[in-house]
């Protein structure tokens, strides 16, 4: 089977668009019981804390696992994270002997597995190995994750200009209603990690685009 490589570490956790906490509880029960079984005898049960989680969540965006985030911590990861996806997925379109120019869009479907959006000679045999791929899979969910979060950042402030073209006269009522719902649906989501990913992934799920060609 055709393997590829990166030096990108590959300790990200699972992300879908059902849940990134879901994935994160079951990483941290499966710690918990295996830290369990270690201390059998004394019939004790450890519980990972949020911070834990939390540390565990950052580490698989590529971030520090604790300080303080900033939108460029974010970006940075993100580069970092898309230059090891073209490299790895360059060197397996090469090795499936597929169109060197051929684009690939790629994508996470709701079992926050790798989907193919076009159709070509290949195509099948590059989205099993993508997904076999534990560094590959591991990069590829850190770039989407940070991106959906950079990308929902610009969406926040397109919704601040439609609010100002409003005030001005150029925005419907249509337009402001929409703005107000995803301002509640965004305020209520809360403050945690956890939730600006959910939101930023229902709001501006990401495409990642690799074009040789260009």
């Amino acid at each position: 089977m055709t393997s590829i490589t990166d030096t990108l570490s590959s300790n990200f956790y699972s992300y879908s668009n059902t849940s990134l906490l879901e994935s994160i509880k079951t990483s941290a029960n499966t710690n918990s019981e295996d830290e369990t079984l270690s201390s059998s005898t004394a019939r004790d049960t450890v519980t990972l804390s949020s911070q834990v989680a939390t540390a565990r969540t950052r580490e698989a965006l590529g971030l520090s696992p604790t300080g303080r985030l900033t939108l460029a911590d974010f970006e940075a990861a993100s580069a970092a994270q898309e230059e090891a996806v073209n490299s790895m997925l360059e060197t397996a379109v090469q090795a499936l002997g597929i169109d060197s120019e051929q684009q690939v869009s790629l994508g996470l479907d709701n079992n926050g597995d790798i989907s193919i959006q076009e159709d070509f000679s290949g195509k099948e045999e590059l989205e099993a190995i993508l997904n076999e791929e534990e560094a590959f899979k591991s990069a590829f969910t850190g770039l989407t994750a940070n991106s959906e979060i950079i990308n929902f950042k610009d969406s926040l402030l397109t919704r601040s200009d439609n609010l100002a073209n409003y005030v001005n006269g150029d925005t419907s009522d249509d337009d402001l209603m929409s703005l107000a719902l995803k301002y509640s649906a965004t305020k209520s989501a809360g403050s945690s990690l956890e939730a600006l990913l959910s939101t930023s992934r229902s709001q501006t799920p990401y495409t990642h685009v690799y074009n040789p060609a260009e």
